[in-house]
């Protein structure tokens, strides 16, 4: 199964559903978020500009060198990162949202939420095991409901653009996946009714 789409050149291409969740990560890894240096980084060449960037200075940097930054210990991720009240928030939103309706959550929950439950895992203690434990539950959660809702809009006719269902690129293309399949797996078996 393939997915139509077209470049910023016009010329429009075929793309696995794979390709496309790799390329929303790459997007979110390529995209700007505050850090604040925790040392000395010295002069860094970003999109062909040089910055010097001195401990205590809080500039945009990709979140892919945000992370790797961060992860050695030099800066902290100012932004872009969710808050374990923010993920129980949205999952205790989406519990009241009726019907097919999707709560609005953040375009990124997906990724911060991954970046978070993995900063917490290793920073966590015996203690606070639990809590990891309980934020990656309510994260499955929050998965299972919004995918119920969007395969009963991939199921619903009346359901045409993937954007009438949310904003999440995620979600996006598993919704046109879906859709997909449904349609080839109606047809398919339409064909035998003459």
């Amino acid at each position: 199964m393939f997915f139509e789409t077209q470049l910023k050149s016009g010329v429009s291409v075929l793309v696995a559903p794979e390709t496309y969740i790799a390329l929303v990560r790459v997007h979110r890894l390529l995209s700007n978020v505050r850090v604040l240096a925790l040392s000395d980084l010295g002069v860094l060449t970003i999109d062909r500009e040089r910055f010097e960037i001195r401990k205590g200075d809080e500039v945009s940097l990709p979140l892919w060198l945000a992370l790797e930054l961060s992860g050695r210990g030099y800066a902290e991720i100012r932004d872009s990162t969710i808050r374990d009240v923010d993920l129980l928030k949205y999952y205790h939103m989406e519990r009241s949202t009726r019907g097919n309706i999707l709560a609005d959550v953040r375009e990124d929950i997906y990724f911060s939420a991954g970046l978070m439950l993995s900063r917490l895992s290793k920073e966590a203690d015996v203690a606070e095991l639990a809590r990891v434990e309980k934020l990656r539950g309510a994260l499955v959660n929050l998965l299972d409901l919004r995918t119920i809702k969007i395969v009963n809009a991939a199921l619903n006719l009346d359901v045409r653009q993937p954007s009438d269902i949310s904003k999440i690129l995620e979600e996006i293309v598993l919704f046109k996946s879906l859709k997909e399949v449904l349609n080839s797996w109606k047809n398919s078996v339409l064909r035998y009714v003459k």
